[in-house]
């Protein structure tokens, strides 16, 4: 299914994502970059030998801002149950490593508008929707690109360049912290991906 769906994202021109499907089926194949450490499953946590705190988030569209942070492993089966209470099953949860957010440097979301950047951006070390919530600016052109130069590394900027020349289009959802991260930590990155979307 995720093949199919990848396949008729990447034949778009120019290429856009245009629901949390797809964006999600891109994202778990690590299509997008560095990313958190995810798992599909309670169970994918427990055999990874992960002992940290982990956040769960529903895929669903019209319940994606059902989100948990900061939950221990043993918390997590009962959040899983809340989840069932209200219509969204295990399957349709994402589970990922709870971010250092007290290394947070800069997160929010950045678009090209025609050939111009442009950026939302927090710096308040909260998950990115409280975050965004709490205290947030709007920022373009040269002061966008000054933004990022000033706190991603040099590996971080490039893979987003990249990223943002393959979905021209698109919003890019970031978060940057001042320590290696993700999966791609240990190739000097300092900020994952959470969405990239035309919805």
């Amino acid at each position: 299914m995720n093949l199919e769906i990848i396949e008729r994202v990447l034949s778009r021109n120019p290429r856009k994502i245009f629901s949390k499907e797809e964006c999600y089926a891109l994202y778990e194949e690590g299509l997008l970059g560095n990313k958190a450490l995810t798992w599909k499953s309670y169970g994918e946590i427990l055999d990874s030998g992960w002992s940290g705190q982990v956040c769960m988030r529903s895929k669903k569209g019209v319940a994606r801002k059902e989100v948990r942070y900061n939950l221990n492993i043993d918390e997590v089966p009962e959040h899983i149950r809340r989840f069932s209470d209200i219509g969204i099953p295990e399957n349709m949860i994402g589970f990922n490593q709870n971010m250092p957010d007290k290394y947070l440097l800069l997160q929010g979301e950045i678009m090209f508008n025609g050939n111009k950047l442009y950026l939302l951006y927090s710096a308040v070390k909260k998950p990115m929707n409280l975050a965004l919530a709490k205290r947030s600016f709007t920022i373009d052109g040269n002061h966008a690109e000054d933004a990022l130069f000033e706190n991603l590394t040099p590996e971080s900027r490039g893979d987003l360049e990249r990223l943002m020349s393959k979905f021209p289009t698109s919003v890019v959802e970031f978060s940057a912290y001042s320590l290696p991260v993700g999966n791609m930590a240990h190739l000097n990155r300092n900020t994952v991906i959470w969405e990239v979307r035309d919805y």
